[in-house]
């Protein structure tokens, strides 16, 4: 999406917030020579892990030109908030940029965000010029990053636009809707799942995944057959079937051992 019409500056990270991959970084001292590109996520998103390699490839590929990467961890489940667990999710998820801790959504509310993920791309002259929600619009954004690294220096050379990673993210492309996200408590807290405890659910989509939390085992079953066995390493987002396409199925996750349960979610499949 272009940026609205009526000039939006970019607003400063709020006083005594944390980073990761960097000690800090003032959005004013970005201003000149620099494109800053605000991406908000949480490491539990499906939808924000499935946008996460175009950022980290345009980190790798404009960041001597000019471009600046800052991720703002926004947690949608209350581990989310400790900061070793994101450090964690940063070192396994091999991200390179920038790191804003945003526990409390003050940068959210700042932005006036709503969804994960989300990004916001500022000129160097700290000037919004492009945004977008949620997954998609790869191409359109990277070419809005390279017109503006352009300004920075006119005679700078890039290379074309990624390609798409998924069928799904192909301009033009019809996607099917999955199934909503179904959170388990409605404060987002984990529902405590008993050794021998299953979760059953039915759902539209081409991935299924599920934020759990503990150290056991746990067995995945579709439509009533056992596909895999599930180890959890701690809070995060597993995930339990990954077709391509968009399918029907009922899902039942067998837990070996106690553990905590928070959320279903599902990713779309081309129509």
């Amino acid at each position: 999406m272009k940026a609205p019409e009526t000039e939006i500056n970019a607003p400063e990270f709020p006083q005594g917030i944390e980073w990761i991959n960097v000690p800090y970084l003032p959005m004013r001292t970005l201003l000149g020579r620099n494109v800053a590109l605000v991406w908000f996520w949480d490491y539990c998103s499906l939808n924000s892990l499935r946008s996460l390699p175009y950022l980290q490839e345009w980190h790798r590929r404009y960041h001597d030109a000019g471009l600046r990467v800052i991720g703002v961890h926004s947690p949608q489940f209350q581990f989310g908030r400790d900061r070793e667990c994101v450090e964690r999710a940063v070192q396994l998820l091999d991200i390179e940029f920038a790191v804003a801790l945003d526990p409390d959504y003050a940068t959210w509310r700042e932005y006036g965000n709503e969804v994960w993920p989300s990004l916001y791309v500022w000129d160097r002259r700290g000037v919004l010029r492009h945004y977008h929600h949620g997954e998609g619009d790869y191409d359109e954004t990277e070419l809005a990053i390279q017109e503006l690294l352009h300004e920075v220096e006119a005679n700078a050379k890039f290379p074309e636009p990624m390609a798409p990673l998924r069928r799904t993210d192909r301009p033009g492309t019809l996607v099917r809707v999955p199934t909503p996200h179904q959170y388990l408590e409605d404060d987002r807290s984990g529902r405590p799942v008993s050794a021998g405890e299953r979760l059953t659910v039915r759902y539209e989509g081409a991935t299924a995944a599920a934020v759990l939390e503990g150290n056991g085992r746990v067995d995945v079953l579709l439509d009533g057959q056992r596909r895999r066995t599930v180890l959890l390493d701690g809070p995060r987002l597993y995930k339990l079937v990954e077709s391509g396409q968009h399918e029907e199925h009922e899902i039942e996750l067998h837990f070996r051992d106690d553990s905590l349960a928070y959320a279903f979610t599902f990713a779309p499949g081309a129509a």
